[in-house]
């Protein structure tokens, strides 16, 4: 996964470029009000798992507990200046399995959660069909098909595939 992106984020809590550079993410800038914050962290989900199997290489995590479980990409700021590499984070599905998170880097100061995405550097791995957005799309069927003989239930199959353009 080689990519060159640069992105400059300013809100209330950093002033920070992002540089993704090949499998390495940089990232310099500041934290704002630094002083007024106990609780300090920057983080990233684990790169993806680069592998040989059936069901892909460099899939998004299926849920962000797993994707920041003993993540190298962890770092605590002590003071304003922040100045890190991470590997390149992967993408995470958010709890309800719809939506993916997309690049994220997180910032936790005290109670808060701040969630910064970037673009997708794996847009065609998903966990989910693409083509129709919805899971589902092989699921319907399970809710359509009255519980029947063999014979029947092809032919009610047929019928609402058909009607309802499912797999």
């Amino acid at each position: 996964m080689n990519v060159n992106i640069n992105k400059h984020i300013s809100d209330n809590y950093l002033d920070c470029n992002f540089q993704f550079n090949g499998n390495l993410l940089i990232i310099k800038g500041i934290l704002k009000n630094h002083d007024t914050y106990n609780k300090k962290i920057i983080c990233a989900p684990n790169p993806p798992d680069l592998r040989t199997s059936y069901s892909g290489t460099a899939l998004p995590f299926p849920n962000e507990d797993i994707a920041l479980q003993n993540t190298k990409n962890y770092f605590q700021i002590t003071d304003d200046f922040i100045d890190i590499t991470f590997k390149t984070p992967n993408s995470y599905y958010s709890n309800d399995g719809y939506n993916k998170i997309k690049t994220p880097i997180i910032l936790i100061i005290d109670d808060k959660k701040i969630i910064y995405e970037f673009d997708d550097l794996c847009p065609l791995k998903t966990l989910r069909d693409r083509v129709r957005g919805n899971p589902s799309f092989y699921a319907i069927k399970e809710i359509l098909l009255p519980i029947a003989t063999a014979e029947n239930t092809m032919y009610n199959y047929s019928a609402a595939k058909s009607n309802y353009n499912i797999a």
